[in-house]
């Protein structure tokens, strides 16, 4: 069963915690009231590298919201593999879908930098769903565009080949409004997480960054990416 977060819950004051809930889109429609009640029920926790928030398999007790720091969702195979679903930073909420659903977790969530999350008890997020048709309706948009997320995830795996999906991540790191040219980008997790989540091993992610280096798109340096020509990138697995 997923920890009891009430009885872990740090020294932030109730109003830091309404203060960083109402700078969030997912809580725009609640009242002063309501994001207050929120807060009252709510264990702000550091989590160190490595921390497991929940496995799959063990039932929601809380939606929970990142501070700060990175968490990886991620499935267990019958054989003990890890794939990376999603990685996931500040500001993101997870745990929604087997909250409202009253199911077990489908996945695995762990963080993989030092981090601070926010708990809302299962009890106070539900009845305040109850009460507020915006607030649900927010929280249904959020479940469902993260439901497309993951349709599109495994779409990618099955369709596209290993070289398709690397180039496409690396095009999706570009910042808006760059459209060509050359850009560098900083990749936000170790390689072997970004590897992961692309349905690949860490060895075969590192071979086609060299294979792409080696054909004049990019430089790698470490957890910098330097693409030469964007549009030409776009080409290179087309």
């Amino acid at each position: 069963m997923e920890t009891n977060f009430a009885s872990q819950a740090g020294s932030l004051p109730e109003s830091s915690i309404v203060r960083f809930l109402e700078r969030l889109p997912l809580f725009e429609d609640l009242s002063g009231e309501a994001v207050s009640r929120l807060a009252r029920s709510a264990a702000q926790i550091p989590r160190r590298q490595g921390s497991v928030i929940f496995r799959q398999g063990d039932t929601p007790a809380a939606l929970h919201i990142i501070v700060y720091g990175q968490v990886t969702l991620s499935l267990q195979t019958a054989r003990g593999d890890e794939k990376v679903i999603e990685l996931i930073g500040p500001g993101a909420c997870f745990g929604a879908s087997p909250l409202f659903l009253g199911e077990q977790h489908a996945l695995t969530a762990e963080t993989i930098t030092d981090s601070m999350l926010v708990h809302l008890g299962k009890a106070f997020v539900l009845e305040e769903v109850e009460r507020n048709p915006g607030f649900c309706s927010r929280m249904l948009k959020d479940v469902c565009r993260r439901l497309n997320q993951r349709t599109r995830y495994f779409e990618n795996c099955m369709v596209l080949n290993g070289a398709q999906r690397v180039t496409a991540f690396l095009l999706s790191q570009i910042p808006d409004g760059v459209n060509g040219g050359s850009v560098a980008v900083t990749l936000n997790a170790k390689k072997g997480v970004i590897a992961s989540g692309l349905n690949l091993t860490h060895e075969h992610f590192s071979r086609i960054l060299h294979e792409i280096q080696a054909a004049g798109l990019i430089e790698v340096r470490g957890r910098e990416i330097q693409m030469f020509d964007v549009g030409r990138l776009r080409a290179y697995a087309s």
